[in-house]
C-alpha cells in the first residue's frame, strides 16, 4: 500500500483508525423492526428529565457568575482609572511647576548651577510616579 500513495501523502501516518472500512457492497438492512423495552425509556426519560434539571441550573449559575466578573470588571476598571487619574494629576503636579519655572523669562539664556542633582530628583519623583 505504501508504494502506491501519491508523494505528497509520503511522512504521513497511515495506520490512523477514522471507522470506516471500504466494502464491495451496500450494507443489508434488517426489515425486522428492533424491540423497545419501554420501562428502559421511561426510567431514561427521569434520568433526562434530571440531566436537564442540572444543566439549567448550572447555566443559572454560570449566568450570576458571569454577572459578578462583569461586576467586578467594571468596578476594577472604575478603581484603576481613578487610580490613573490621580497619578497624572500628581505628575502634572511635578513636571507643570518644573517647566513652568523654565519659561518663566523671555531671557535667551537659563543660568542653572548645580542643575544634575535637580533633574536627577525631577527624574525619580516621576519614576516613582509613573512605576509605583
Amino acid at each position: 500500500m505504501v508504494k502506491d500513495l501519491p508523494d505528497y501523502m509520503r511522512g504521513f501516518d497511515m495506520d490512523e483508525d477514522y471507522g470506516f472500512t471500504a466494502v464491495s457492497s451496500a450494507p443489508k438492512t434488517d426489515t425486522e423492526q428492533p424491540k423497545v423495552d419501554l420501562s428502559a425509556l421511561d426510567n431514561q426519560s427521569l434520568e433526562l428529565a434530571k440531566v436537564k434539571d442540572d444543566v439549567s441550573s448550572i447555566r443559572s449559575m454560570m449566568n450570576e457568575v458571569m454577572q459578578i466578573v462583569a461586576e467586578k470588571e467594571t468596578v476594577t476598571k472604575e478603581l484603576e482609572s481613578a487610580d490613573v487619574k490621580n497619578r497624572f494629576k500628581d505628575i502634572e503636579k511635578v513636571i507643570l511647576p518644573f517647566l513652568y519655572n523654565l519659561s518663566k523669562s523671555d531671557e535667551p539664556y537659563i543660568h542653572w548651577p548645580n542643575r544634575g542633582p535637580i533633574i536627577k530628583a525631577q527624574i525619580e519623583k516621576i519614576l516613582k510616579l509613573t512605576r509605583g
